[in-house]
């Protein structure tokens, strides 16, 4: 009993420790790939805030994966570094015994994260998409100042009176150059005109109104009279993929409802993400379990090395899930089969050389 309340109160302390830092960090690396997309014009830049926000609330599986598959690790090894373990071991408790703790400590965490994966990130990141489409829709608005001149792009552009519900304004002013062969600039003027935006490009429809080309002699005017005449004013960005945005939105019902194999490779992953948490839990027991100076050093290179080949495969089998190649059950399959890996690792620890000759030992 006192074994398991010291090994539960330095795995809680190690692991609020790390999910903090992971918290501080997690924002930045966000805010840097949001920072790419708004300068390459994906995502306006008044909404950087508010997805570094939903961005780090969607990721929140990910850093629980990571800090408890890293308390594990710093804890166990950390007795094994003070000596603790070895008397413990000595004293007839066996790696599997820490196997059994560490699993009633990881399968909480586990459920967290599989709600978490199944609800919370579609959610903060369909809250991310209404957000980007609504402000594509009122960056139109935002930028339009009646009685002021704009310029944007060598456009200049001025109205008087706009209503915004109709999206009607009146006594329009454009002026813009045309650099096909050799520039001219060119006045049109209109009384009447409609404001619109299609698909993130601010456009004018000007009606019944006048063009006036501007040529190098100040006496010379060419005026062409128009029905309607219409300009795109402002490029205002490139609104994401709706389909590349769809699965990861939609609700669990709606991934059981839907047939095809994007839905189900969508939930494989989001199960798989639970999942993986809880048998990298298992995995960081053997691994962590180092009592020779080799062995020592393999606390610094198996873990990620595992947890890299393990996620990657996953998400192999995902693509071929999506392809429809393969079947949802074969991800289980490999879920199992690192599960047993790492009882197989514990089996091995159970002897006195451990899975791997130590120097030190006699």
């Amino acid at each position: 009993m006192l074994v398991k309340k010291v090994f539960y109160r330095e795995l809680v302390s190690n692991a609020s420790k790390i999910f903090i830092v992971l918290v501080f960090i997690l924002p930045i690396t966000e805010l840097f790939k949001l920072l790419d997309q708004a300068a390459s014009g994906n995502i306006p830049t008044i909404t950087l805030l508010t997805m570094m926000i939903y961005g780090t609330i969607a990721s929140f599986p990910m850093i629980l994966t990571i800090a408890c598959f890293l308390t594990v690790v710093i804890t166990i090894n950390r007795f094994c570094k003070d000596h603790e373990f070895a008397i413990w071991l000595s004293s007839g408790l066996s790696p599997f015994y820490w196997l059994r703790q560490v699993a009633i400590f990881s399968l909480p965490m586990s459920i967290i994260c599989a709600i978490s994966s199944m609800y919370i990130t579609p959610w903060a990141t369909s809250k991310s998409q209404n957000y980007v489409e609504f402000l594509s829709k009122q960056q139109t608005n935002m930028i339009i100042s009646p009685g002021i001149f704009k310029e944007d792009g060598g456009i200049i552009f001025y109205l008087e009176h706009y209503s915004l519900n109709p999206g009607i304004a009146k006594k329009i002013f454009l002026q813009y150059t045309d650099n096909n062969e050799s520039p001219v600039t060119y006045n049109v003027t209109a009384q009447a005109g409609r404001i619109d935006n299609d698909n993130g490009i601010f456009g004018v429809t000007l009606i019944n109104g006048n063009r006036y080309d501007l040529m190098s002699a100040r006496d010379t005017r060419i005026v062409l009279h128009f029905d309607q005449f219409r300009a795109s004013v402002k490029q205002q960005y490139t609104p994401l993929e709706k389909a590349r945005m769809e699965m990861p939105t939609s609700t669990v019902r709606q991934l059981l409802s839907d047939p095809s194999t994007h839905a189900q490779s969508e939930l494989s992953w989001r199960l798989s993400i639970a999942i993986m948490m809880f048998v990298m839990c298992f995995l960081a027991v053997p691994i962590s379990i180092q009592t020779g100076r080799v062995q020592n050093s393999l606390i610094f290179v198996l873990p990620p090395i595992i947890y890299a080949v393990y996620e990657n495969f996953i998400l192999s089998l995902n693509g071929y899930i999506k392809d429809g190649k393969i079947s949802i059950i074969a991800v289980f399959f490999v879920h199992i089969l690192m599960l047993l890996f790492a009882v197989l690792l514990t089996y091995v620890k159970t002897f006195p050389k451990g899975y791997l000759f130590s120097k030190n030992k006699q």
